[in-house]
């Protein structure tokens, strides 16, 4: 079993709209996938209360059960836990921290997003953690160019020693529309713009994660529709206890 912490330092970055993304793109190529909701405002709880159909399982459980919770989850037959993490940087964090085999510190481009995000840093490099930043709600582009605000994060990131990943998302509508229903932007509108954006960033976490070739997909393969996000990231990289359970983890 692999396990993926999704962290962030600030509230409203959308680290649990991401998590449960990554989620349900792990369970399309017919992984077994446990989300714990260990974030008091229990968010994945309720977009899971209100997903209908088969997808994801979910635990509630607090860091203190974590460990307990991940030994339970791979004796029965997880292949993916996705912890999505209270927003701070304190003792519960690091336990994810410690749990996880891949970190994701996840941001907006902001100048406050950015100087809270060097803590987190630390913390997953003090434990010798692989982890990436991932760029969220990011504005859409003036023609050609990326605005400043991801222009001026981007430099910033580059200065505190983690690599940003391939793709990011861009702030668009769909994400929140899908996770109100349960769903997500890839079920939702499966040949848009953001279902492309979480297929090109899964490819790169599930690579990361997983080995093995993974199984096929359970939703039908998409047209491939370049993303403007994940173009300019790509351009960068080549230049520089459980309280309760929620669905089944099948």
């Amino acid at each position: 079993m692999r396990t993926l912490a999704v962290l962030s330092q600030k509230g409203g970055t959308g680290k649990t709209t991401l998590a449960v993304h990554l989620a349900v793109a792990a369970w399309a190529e017919q992984r077994r996938v446990l989300i714990a909701d260990l974030d008091p405002q229990r968010s994945a709880s309720e977009w899971r209360r209100a997903r209908l159909g088969p997808g994801p399982g979910l635990i509630e459980s607090k860091a203190g059960a974590l460990f307990v919770a991940q030994q339970a989850s791979e004796r029965a037959g997880v292949d993916l836990m996705v912890l999505d993490t209270r927003p701070s940087a304190d003792g519960d964090t690091a336990e994810a921290i410690r749990c996880a085999d891949l970190c994701l510190v996840v941001l907006r481009p902001s100048f406050f997003d950015l100087k809270a995000t060097a803590r987190m840093v630390d913390m997953t490099q003090a434990m010798g953690k692989a982890a990436c930043f991932v760029l969220n709600q990011a504005p859409s582009r003036r023609g050609e160019r990326e605005g400043p605000a991801v222009l001026e994060t981007v430099e910033g990131l580059k200065a505190l020693g983690l690599p940003i990943a391939p793709a990011g998302l861009r702030s668009r509508a769909i994400y929140q529309q899908a996770v109100a229903r349960g769903l997500t932007a890839q079920e939702a509108a499966p040949d848009s713009a953001a279902a492309r954006e979480i297929d090109l960033l899964w490819d790169h976490v599930g690579g990361s994660l997983f080995a093995a070739k993974p199984a096929a997909r359970r939703i039908v393969a998409r047209p491939r529709v370049q993303p403007a996000y994940a173009a300019m990231a790509i351009g960068l990289k080549a230049g520089g206890g459980a309280a309760s359970s929620i669905g089944a983890a099948e």
